[in-house]
């Protein structure tokens, strides 16, 4: 029996744009799909009958043949294999070194006996340079770069599933039987992901149409129910009248890039430190604000005056927590539509829309109450205040720079009552 005896198989495979392999138990080469041509410089054909080591350096040759025969003793014991990718480096028919990924699997003959290996080969050179030159430094590199995890799918236009590779099942937690014949979405594809994005219509739009689709990037599910997010190339497979009988998708896994991307965008608006708004994003808001309409607003400038003496003499760590404290009571001393933002060092502004100044005034005695409360715990929150209102866009730098006035009006003064008591306690001093 040929290791490559189904058509549709072979479309899949011819298709990819990895290096698809087979070889028989000796590793010599059986099959290699269109795609070594632009991945490694060889014609499939002058390469048949070769032994897949040979292809490798010498520094992957050892390590990549005990991978592979060892693939043949694990599948032999009942324990739940994990996915298997190959640091390995390949040598292109131009001489050059090639840094690829590549993934093995035993194939067993029709009575169960081991017939031969197969697998891919993913080239991942431009990534490699690039993380090498971004961390500069080789040793550390297979701990810094990102593994990716490479998927194999086949399915209808209608959404059915109808071929999934081992790696997939493996990777997604489920058996073959099933996945194949049961709809992707509701499988693999949870009907809205997180950003809110239905998936059944882009599942359906990519079946109608899966030029128009080359890639798709978007959330998957695993078997317990955690989602991770999946880059995929999409190609069309025709038949001989030209009619899409079915959908070639690839993917690996981007989940790590798409957390640093999301934390990334939470920093650019937000202040690591407290969570709050940052200076940047209170700015943008308040240009959005004079474009709007929802008027009156109010804004209030705070500044807390014992940050810097808590500093000096509890350390940084008790400012710090001092920071966190008065950032968690802001949040709970206003509305969840109030932006709350820290503008600065000891700085914080709030904006308030749709408070006059006769609620911005009840709002702020409340939460200075709630400040003092607070505040009989360590440490102590001493937060100046000051707050402006404007009724039309135009106001909106009045009532700020009135808010800031008035604020360091109030820091102005506590520091004035701060010299009397220290005067004061001088004198009372026994001489």
């Amino acid at each position: 029996m040929s290791l490559l005896s189904h058509d549709r198989f072979r479309l899949l495979v011819e298709n990819s744009i990895e290096v698809i392999w087979q070889t028989d138990l000796e590793l010599q080469i059986a099959y290699l799909s269109p795609s070594v041509a632009s991945t490694l410089g060889y014609a499939p054909d002058s390469l048949i009958g070769s032994c897949l080591l040979d292809l490798l350096t010498a520094d992957s040759r050892e390590y990549a043949a005990a991978r592979l025969l060892s693939r043949i003793t694990e599948l032999e014991t009942p324990k739940k294999l994990h996915p298997r990718l190959l640091d390995v480096q390949l040598r292109h028919a131009n001489g050059r070194m090639v840094y690829c990924e590549m993934s093995a699997t035993l194939v067993r003959g029709g009575d169960g006996t081991p017939i031969g290996f197969q697998g891919a080969i993913r080239d991942v050179s431009d990534r490699i340079r690039v993380d090498t030159r971004m961390w500069q430094s080789e040793r550390n590199y297979r701990e810094l770069v990102e593994r990716t995890n490479s998927f194999i799918l086949r399915w209808s236009p209608d959404g059915t599933i109808t071929f999934v590779n081992a790696y997939a099942c493996e990777f997604f937690g489920f058996l073959p039987d099933e996945l194949v014949g049961r709809h992707l979405v509701g499988s693999i594809v949870p009907e809205i992901e997180s950003t809110g994005q239905g998936l059944r219509d882009l599942i359906t739009a990519i079946g109608s149409n899966p030029e128009a689709f080359p890639t798709a990037e978007h959330e998957n599910c695993r078997w317990d129910g955690s989602r991770v997010w999946v880059s995929w190339s999409n190609a069309p497979a025709y038949d001989g009248k030209g009619q899409l009988t079915e959908i070639l998708s690839v993917g690996h896994d981007v989940s790590e890039r798409r957390q640093r991307e999301q934390q990334l965008a939470y920093l650019t608006v937000n202040d690591p430190m407290t969570g709050l708004y940052n200076r940047a994003y209170f700015e943008t808001e308040l240009e959005r604000l004079e474009r709007g309409r929802r008027f009156p607003v109010s804004l209030v400038i705070a500044s807390l005056d014992n940050l810097q003496q808590v500093n000096d003499q509890e350390g940084r760590e008790t400012g710090d927590l001092l920071l966190m404290k008065t950032a968690r009571l802001l949040r709970g001393g206003f509305r969840a539509e109030d932006l709350i933002a820290r503008t600065g060092g000891d700085g914080f502004a709030i904006i308030l829309p749709g408070m006059d100044e006769q609620q911005t005034t009840a709002c702020l005695l409340r939460f200075r109450n709630e400040l003092a409360a607070a505040s009989q715990t360590e440490p102590a929150v001493l937060l100046c205040l000051g707050a402006g209102t404007a009724h039309t866009a135009s106001e909106l730098l009045r009532a700020q720079r009135e808010a800031a006035a008035a604020m360091a009006a109030e820091k102005l003064l506590h520091k004035k009552q701060r010299e009397q008591q220290e005067q004061q306690g001088r004198k009372e001093q026994p001489a």
